[in-house]
């Protein structure tokens, strides 16, 4: 009981602040990614304590960390600074774009006290405007949004148990305005929207979430 008091009053308060200011991008280079062709990003070959260099950072303090229990140990990226409520830390990969695909991600929510959440970035035109889906292990759900010049709009959820300290695969699918989510291998949203038709991808969280990531992975349709 008291700690979804807190959540409510940390809610109550985020709802007061302002957004901290982000790193303005539209993800580098148009490269157009292969069709049928499979891109993997694993952090194992990259330097402890830094943000790999095909990643561009809007919000956040992401970083590649060493982590044992990983899907693909030894290491994965975690966000772990503490921002309030209105804000998004989000990460874009450079350069590739994609119309169709699947992606999809190995996530950790570990902590936070408004917010515990792992989400998926894609069909990014840059860092404000995009599609997204994510998880969240305080709320226990899964939505999808379009975020249009930073305005976040929620146009499908399904409630389910979202564990926290524990890894899911979140996946995302879009086939010109079809869009899908699943969640540990199990589709659990369905939607239609033709707001965005191509662009970058990238990882994201929710204001104190403390989120480790590990295997990003995205095939071009």
């Amino acid at each position: 009981m008291m700690a979804r008091l807190l959540r409510v009053l940390a809610l109550l308060t985020g709802a007061c602040a302002k957004p901290t200011p982000t790193r303005f991008t539209t993800g580098g280079d148009d490269v157009r990614a292969e069709p049928a062709r499979t891109y993997r990003w694993g952090f194992d070959d990259a330097a402890v304590g830094d943000l790999p260099t095909d990643y561009i950072s809007v919000l956040g303090d992401w970083k590649v960390e060493s982590d044992p229990s990983a899907p693909s140990a030894p290491n994965v990226l975690r966000q772990t600074g503490a921002f309030k409520n209105p804000d998004f830390p989000r990460v874009l990969v450079k350069g590739l774009t994609f119309t169709d695909l699947t992606m999809r991600v190995r996530c950790r929510p570990e902590k936070g006290d408004v917010d515990r959440a792992c989400g998926l970035v894609f069909r990014a035109k840059d860092s404000d405007n995009y599609y997204l889906t994510r998880a969240n292990a305080l709320e226990d759900n899964v939505r999808l949004y379009r975020v249009v010049n930073g305005d976040r709009q929620q146009f499908a959820s399904a409630d389910l148990k979202v564990t926290a300290g524990e890894w899911h695969t979140l996946e995302a699918t879009a086939r010109g305005a079809k869009l899908e989510v699943s969640w540990d291998g199990r589709t659990v949203l369905e939607a239609s929207d033709a707001t965005f038709v191509k662009g970058k991808i990238g990882l994201w969280t929710k204001a104190d979430s403390v989120t480790a990531f590990d295997d990003l992975e995205a095939v071009a349709r």
